[in-house]
């Protein structure tokens, strides 16, 4: 038999805790005399009481030892009711033979778990090989010292309170993750996951504690750098921009890898697409990003960095760590893209002394390509939204009948166009038509990107040249939508995904009747005011979109009083929308020029100054075209008509009516031209169309033009000749057509007009 004798301290808890809390074998007193010999000692041991009681134990060793036997005991005090200083004996366990001693012997020398045995005081009475050698203390140095020296590094406050719950309520704790620099390792922070169990005895009692625990630095690093990674691909290059992605990755990295990161990015991604800066020819690097902010260990943003600092020039930059007089060595990770140079990430730990291992290079490296992708993507981005907003053209000019010098014109405007950077088409315009009339439209192609806002100029660019043709609102959308089918088959042929379809409302008003005609594709907002206060927010209904397979598009014609309100948004809104209803109530304050109470010459300017303080910009809208218009009348005396008899004597009248209202105009230099378009246009009209016939004249203050305007009930379309040398006739509008600005014709219900528009002499 093999004796262990331990140290237990009072209570003898290392004996109890061997033999699992039961009562011992035997009672020894101070000189060694077995006292007391319990029944297991007999069926353990084979020694009977009688021949073992008031004898020396070690007679008893002796003995075991020559039959052979090896069996594993502790020894240890105990508490005896017949007096101080006895001594217990208890098995090491319950295993056949040599088996128990080997396993205990097992569990302290080859567990790759630490093990501390600690008394009901909480200092240690045992520690196994591990321990010593997570801590870098010596056994000696451990044993019988109390918990919170021994775990001194790792929050020892914490660890007690720990301890106590253990030792008090039973309930043992498991993988409580503590951190520390132990002195094995001083440099580096670990993580042992430390669990404890109460040791009790046969009653209940508790004995002390088990305190085990496992270096998991290796398993939990690892797992920092994967959330870290995470992190970076979930946040770094949401936004398409380069600067905040610099700031994502110096916000991903701390403080996981690094206690500081600063990011610098080349002046080539800073200045943006439009620079003249080449990166591979001048890398230099600007700082983009800090973290945290103001920090007083890196750079401040906006500094031009030195490229010595990240250990040689930009431009061949490699993954190292460099040594720094502020903040220590520091790991330094170039951000390019086939082998393009886009910035530098540095990662500093002024506040640690760990330094960067192989697995943090390997992190560093991940961030910083991936970075370095989403700043490029950025970069390719902000290239194609500048060219989708040079497509895009100039969208905020004034209309040719918007003047500012006070004459009167067809309408006044302010208009709201609301770019994001997502390259959304959306358009407005204000198109002048022959005769004083002026349409309005406001469209969006659905979708983003440069496709989108490439589809709508091919739109717009249509939208124009379809108003040429001065046709109807409703014929204009239809012929717009064939276009639309049109860039859809092409779209398919060259393997576009996604079908076109965009939304587009087209009015024309005429200040002469003082109507508008209005149709409408899609769902737009739109919103007529009246000039006595009251509004129609929806003049028209919602109807099928451009490019969608529907019914006809909405449209109508309604009168137009001067002073009347027509607002046009190529999105949508409530009607019931907060701005919807602020921008009413602002457009209602807005007063026209009967309410002005100022001479007729200054109305037109306060009213125009009024329509431009209306606040656009806080309709709930990311990207919007909005228009909004205040309708005038034109001046009855500027208007002039007269009915034709179906004969070619009437010419001759026709050319004495204009001559004399030029006259009254005070535009007698523009006579002769005048009086040859209008008896072509009276001539072709009697001979080639249908009564009635009607001539007028309307005088267009606004950009001095005269429109000289023949009507017929007739349906056939003229059309231009080039007559030979030796005709009589067919130059009718071919000299209209040289003497004009320029000529068409407008389509009506019932018959067609003739126009043609010259400029006046001031």
């Amino acid at each position: 038999m093999t004796q262990r004798g331990e140290h237990a301290g009072p209570g003898g808890p290392a004996a109890r805790a061997a033999s699992g809390g039961r009562g011992p074998l035997a009672v020894l007193d101070e000189r060694g005399t077995v006292l007391r010999w319990s029944r297991t000692a007999e069926r353990l041991l084979g020694v009977e009481r009688a021949r073992i009681i008031g004898r020396p134990v070690t007679d008893l060793l002796a003995w075991v030892d020559a039959q052979g036997l090896r069996e594993g005991v502790t020894v240890g005090p105990v508490r005896d009711e017949d007096g101080p200083g006895r001594w217990g004996l208890w098995a090491a366990g319950p295993l056949p033979g040599g088996m128990r001693s080997g396993v205990l012997e097992a569990v302290f020398t080859q567990s790759p778990v630490g093990l501390h045995v600690l008394d009901p005081e909480l200092r240690v009475l045992r520690v196994n090989s591990v321990a010593v050698g997570m801590r870098g203390i010596p056994e000696e140095r451990i044993v019988g010292r109390p918990l919170t020296e021994v775990y001194a590094r790792y929050g020892p406050a914490t660890i007690e309170r720990m301890a106590q719950g253990v030792l008090t309520t039973g309930v043992p704790v498991l993988n409580k993750q503590l951190q520390g620099y132990p002195l094995a390792d001083p440099r580096r922070e670990h993580v042992f996951s430390a669990s404890m169990f109460r040791l009790e005895d046969e009653t209940g009692r508790p004995l002390g504690l088990v305190a085990a625990t496992v270096d998991v630095t290796a398993r939990e690093r690892a797992h920092q750098r994967l959330a870290v990674l995470h992190r970076a691909h979930e946040r770094v290059g949401r936004s398409l921009d380069p600067l905040t992605c610099a700031q994502e990755l110096a916000r991903a990295a701390v403080p996981t890898l690094a206690d500081v990161t600063a990011v610098a990015l080349t002046d080539a991604v800073l200045r943006g697409p439009d620079s003249e800066v080449h990166p591979e020819r001048d890398p230099k690097v600007r700082c983009a990003a800090v973290w945290p902010e103001n920090s007083r260990d890196v750079p401040a943003v906006g500094a031009v960095l030195d490229p010595d600092a990240f250990g040689g020039p930009a431009g061949r930059l490699a993954p190292q760590v460099v040594p720094s007089g502020t903040t220590g060595p520091a790991l330094v990770v170039p951000l390019a893209v086939r082998g393009v140079l886009l910035g530098v990430a540095c990662f500093a730990r002024p506040r640690r002394t760990d330094p960067f291992e192989d697995d943090d290079m390997q992190l560093a490296k991940g961030l910083a390509a991936h970075t370095a992708v989403c700043v490029d993507n950025a970069r390719r981005y902000e290239h194609a939204h500048a060219v989708a907003l040079a497509l895009q053209g100039n969208l905020l000019r004034r209309a040719r009948g918007d003047r500012s010098d006070g004459r009167p014109a067809a309408l006044d405007t302010t208009h709201r166009y609301l770019p994001t950077g997502r390259g959304r088409g959306a358009w407005f315009d204000v198109i002048p038509l022959a005769g004083a009339r002026v349409a309005l439209t406001v469209g969006q192609v659905d979708g983003r990107g440069p496709d989108t806002t490439a589809a709508m100029v091919q739109l717009r660019a249509a939208v124009h040249a379809l108003s040429a043709l001065d046709l109807d609102p409703h014929e204009l959308l239809a012929r717009l939508d064939d276009t639309t089918h049109r860039l859809n088959e092409e779209r398919t042929t060259f393997g576009e995904e996604g079908r076109l379809t965009a939304q587009c409302v087209y009015a024309v008003h005429d200040p002469v009747t003082e109507t508008c005609a209005m149709a409408r594709a899609g769902h737009q907002s739109l919103l007529v005011g009246l000039p006595d206060g009251s509004w129609r927010t929806s003049p028209l209904e919602e109807s099928t979109a451009l490019g969608e397979e529907g019914p006809p598009f909405t449209a109508d014609e309604f009168p137009l009083p001067p002073d009347s309100t027509v607002v046009l948004l190529s999105g949508h809104l409530a009607e019931d929308a907060t701005a919807w209803v602020r921008l009413r109530d602002q457009l209602s304050r807005a007063p026209g020029p009967s309410a002005a109470g100022l001479p007729g010459d200054e109305q037109p300017r306060l009213r125009e100054v009024r329509l431009n303080e209306v606040r656009l910009d806080e309709l709930p809208l990311d990207q919007a075209a909005v228009l909004v218009a205040r309708t005038r009348a034109l001046d009855p005396s500027d208007v002039a008509s007269w009915d034709i008899t179906p004969e070619l004597s009437s010419v001759s009248r026709a050319r004495r009516h204009t001559t004399h209202r030029l006259a009254q105009w005070g535009m007698g230099e523009s006579a002769f031209t005048a009086e040859l378009i209008v008896s072509e246009l009276v001539t072709n009209a009697i001979r080639y169309g249908t009564p009635p016939i009607r001539l007028r004249l309307i005088r267009n203050r606004s950009d001095q033009t005269l429109t000289c305007e023949i009507f017929d009930a007739g349906s056939t379309a003229p059309h231009l000749r080039h007559a030979r040398a030796g005709d009589e006739g067919g130059r009718g509008l071919f000299l209209s057509g040289e003497l004009s600005e320029r000529w068409g014709v407008r389509w009506a219900d019932q018959g067609k007009t003739v126009w043609a528009e010259t400029s006046l002499d001031d």
